[in-house]
């Protein structure tokens, strides 16, 4: 009879401490390819900065909402990379869907940043 009560106690004890348990929400991945082209001039030396920058960038694109709500089930990008003119500091990233029947969607086009800090800001165009 003890070994039925301990038996029932364990298994209740488990429902509870799973019931309880913090469940992490899923991460909904979506595929990202990214084709990365050097603007005229630049020079990557000049860019010590710019492999954190592109993996940062990368990351925060796949979190953006336009990107998150994309009906397409591949986004592929054409990325011109190279310094802002206003601050050789500060990385500047534009980005542009190759698929062109898409090109109208909010999650074509967009801009971003990349400063000293490495503070990734990105700006959709939204079809403008």
């Amino acid at each position: 009879m003890r070994l039925f009560v301990a038996f029932c106690l364990f298994v209740l004890s488990v429902l509870l401490l799973s019931g309880c348990a913090k469940k992490e929400p899923e991460v909904d991945f979506k595929p990202l390819q990214m084709h990365w082209v050097l603007a005229e001039g630049e020079d990557e030396t000049l860019m010590p900065r710019k492999d954190e920058c592109v993996i940062l960038l990368t990351a925060r694109l796949m979190a953006e909402p336009p990107v998150q709500a994309s009906s397409a089930g591949e986004l592929s990008y054409k990325v011109t990379y190279g310094r802002s003119p206003e601050n050789p500091k500060i990385l500047k990233f534009d980005g542009i869907c190759k698929d062109l029947s898409i090109m109208d969607k909010p999650e074509c086009r967009w801009e971003a940043t990349c400063d000293a800090d490495c503070k990734v800001v990105v700006n959709f165009h939204n079809g403008d």
